[in-house]
């Protein structure tokens, strides 16, 4: 896989794309063949933290295989994923077991990880918690921004958001108001208000704690 992975950035990439486009794919390579992802199990909850990767769905098969009687996630610190195409697979095979999600005021979930919180029946926010929103890139450079927005790359993402239950217009107004809030290079922070009006929240609450 990694051999394939960098024929397929030399042929695309270039000479001259080389120098950017070689670091960010070993980076990549790296991070998702190993342990990125962390979990604790506390009564019926799941506690999850860290980047999600290709081995993150099959941590979760295993925990799940032990521990049926868990009906919440709730997330930590989680920067993103490090696979986008493992992420929301691994998120759809998280909705599918009819789980809620949680944002404790300390979780602050970034890039991809909102789409895993997004897999929950119910999913709160705690005032203080931290969803940040940006455009995708590849490691060619190619950003959600540079494609119009007919683009079937686009599809990939929307088609998630319809498969855990969203209609097609919300799929599409909380996938584009992503992806046109900030550049691959910066983050956007929600309000709660706008957590709520996406989709992202059902509900807001206070501090636990």
């Amino acid at each position: 896989m990694e051999k394939l992975l960098i024929a397929l950035a030399v042929l695309v990439a270039g000479v001259s794309g080389l120098y950017w486009a070689f670091p960010t794919l070993f980076f990549v390579i790296h991070h998702n063949n190993i342990y990125t992802t962390e979990f604790r199990v506390e009564d019926n909850k799941l506690h999850m933290s860290g980047l999600i990767n290709s081995y993150t769905q099959e941590q979760l098969k295993d925990i799940f295989g032990e521990h049926p009687e868990i009906d919440t996630i709730v997330l930590g610190q989680m920067p993103g994923s490090i696979d986008d195409g493992a992420n929301l697979e691994g998120a759809a095979w998280v909705a599918a077991r009819g789980v809620n999600t949680y944002l404790p005021r300390e979780g602050s979930i970034a890039s991809g990880a909102p789409n895993f919180f997004l897999v929950g029946k119910s999913r709160v926010v705690e005032e203080g918690a931290v969803v940040s929103v940006h455009s995708w890139a590849e490691w060619r450079g190619i950003t959600a921004q540079d494609l119009p927005r007919d683009d079937s790359a686009h599809e990939l993402y929307i088609g998630f958001y319809e498969s855990i239950g969203w209609t097609r217009a919300q799929a599409e107004d909380f996938y584009f108001f992503t992806i046109e809030k900030a550049p691959a290079e910066y983050m956007y922070v929600m309000t709660p208000q706008e957590m709520l009006a996406t989709g992202v929240a059902t509900k807001i609450v206070p501090a636990t704690n």
